[in-house]
């Protein structure tokens, strides 16, 4: 496992979460593409990324599409819980109230 000093969070971005979860799901890079409105080649270079980010192949193409190994089943539930909270903070905010707001 690398040491946090040698990962730079700047090169994440929530889509490469976004398409490792539709990756899990679809097992295809042209269902994500499909469904996150993308074209398969961003999905593809988005895999790139993450590759590059994990020092691991991540999935494995085979004839009926891309199969996860261990340790991409390792992280689903994890990178699943990392959306969920972004997802969270962006549609759990109060309603604005401009009596409540300090000037």
């Amino acid at each position: 496992m690398r040491d946090i000093d040698e990962i730079d969070l700047r090169l994440l971005d929530t889509t490469l979460l976004i398409v490792f979860l539709g990756i899990m799901r679809h097992r295809k890079a042209t269902a994500v593409a499909r469904e996150m409105g993308l074209t398969q080649p961003a999905v593809s270079h988005a895999l790139k990324r993450l590759r590059a980010l994990y020092g691991d192949p991540l999935f494995l193409r085979r004839a009926q599409g891309l199969e996860p190994p261990a340790l991409a089943r390792d992280l689903e539930p994890k990178i699943q819980k990392i959306v969920s909270l972004i997802t969270e903070t962006l549609v759990a905010r109060a309603a604005f109230d401009p009596q409540n707001t300090a000037t």
